[in-house]
């Protein structure tokens, strides 16, 4: 499993140990005065690996409902282990559920739809917006799935390399990172390459070798830039940072991480954390890419007034601007075996909002429309 990724679960079930029987209802600090943004929100809480304690909390203008899925699904739960959320379309949102291996399906008042069952040890998700999403998954060597929505079927799967984690689709081909996490118990090295499959016939074209190990994190489209991480391997190789144009497949390395990533306008916003076994510490760095420029500032462009307050944040775990408000959303996992918090951002990085979750590792954000 990515070493990374290892430390984290590891902190995860430790914890677990001293608070699984009373986890802390609520923010032990008052939240700030609520949001006039008006952003309807869903937050998406990954909970703790083996513990089937996923959750989604909803938000609309401030206001927010904590466990949203049980709320709409009487009798229902979201499974294990969160791993994504996307919306397919106007009536449609998938969210995959590593450790349950299925894709769940809700409705965008949060009522369930379907399930896509069978797809073991599932990650990241992508749609074409023809009517068809993609998968990624970790087992059988490495895969991409794809499913017909309409049916919630999986009408065909391509291989690619080790352990794929990001997923994106761009005229009529998946660009899929490959990071090789596994390879100190599966007897393969770190992976460097990024898959080019062809959607429709869903063969693998060829795979792009950035000379970055790990290609594990956040991925966040730009219309044809692709952001990726590059965790290394948390002892001798450093993070980095891959932006590539899709259009012609031509990429350039950056020497700081993206381990969060969003896109608002022309630029990247990333937060970058980085852990080393040999010092145990983490280092937490902010950085925008402009596009298509490809310059590169410290700090978070217009937002920067709200830089300061991520870094004092005990685990950023994810970075988010609304296509809607322009405001910035930043989530914060603490402990990783507590309740998270949400911070919300204007658009000139003044903190407006911090909200309470009823949920544990608050890794992804989808807005709904208006």
């Amino acid at each position: 499993m990515n070493r990374h990724y290892i430390y984290i679960l590891t902190i995860m079930l430790t914890a677990t140990l001293l608070a699984a029987c009373s986890l802390e209802p609520a923010d032990s600090e008052p939240p700030v005065a609520p949001t006039q943004a008006d952003d309807r929100i869903v937050v998406l809480c990954q909970g703790l690996w083996g513990l089937d304690n996923s959750t989604l909390s909803y938000i609309d203008g401030g206001t927010v409902t904590n466990g949203w899925f049980k709320k709409n699904n009487p009798g229902m739960h979201l499974g294990d282990t969160g791993n994504d959320i996307l919306q397919v379309n106007d009536t449609l949102i998938a969210i995959s559920v590593n450790w349950s291996n299925i894709i769940q399906y809700i409705y965008p008042d949060g009522r369930a739809i379907a399930a896509t069952e069978d797809i073991p040890n599932n990650r990241r998700l992508a749609t074409d917006r023809r009517g068809y999403l993609y998968c990624t998954s970790y087992a059988d060597n490495g895969y991409v799935a794809k499913i017909d929505i309409r049916t919630k079927q999986i009408v065909d799967t391509c291989h690619v390399g080790y352990e794929p984690e990001g997923v994106a689709y761009y005229d009529g081909r998946l660009f899929v990172a490959n990071t090789g996490g596994y390879g100190g118990q599966a007897g393969h090295k770190y992976e460097s390459t990024v898959s080019v499959v062809d959607a429709a016939t869903m063969r693998e074209i060829r795979r792009i070798d950035t000379g970055c190990i790990n290609l594990f994190g956040d991925m966040t489209c730009c219309g044809q830039f692709l952001c990726i991480n590059s965790a290394g391997d948390s002892y001798d190789v450093a993070s980095k940072t891959v932006v590539m144009n899709m259009a012609d497949e031509e990429f350039r390395v950056f020497d700081f991480p993206a381990t969060y990533s969003c896109a608002y306008g022309n630029r990247f916003y990333l937060i970058g954390s980085s852990f080393s076994y040999v010092t145990g510490d983490y280092t937490l760095t902010t950085h925008t890419i402009g596009l298509p420029s490809l310059d590169v500032a410290d700090g978070l462009a217009s937002y920067a007034a709200a830089a300061p307050e991520i870094l004092k944040m005990q685990a950023p775990y994810g970075i988010f601007i609304s296509p809607y408000s322009a405001h910035l959303y930043v989530t914060d996992a603490r402990g990783y075996a507590t309740n998270g918090r949400l911070y919300e951002f204007s658009p000139t990085g003044e903190l407006i909002g911090r909200y309470p979750l009823e949920g544990i590792n608050p890794g992804k954000l989808l807005f709904l429309k208006k």
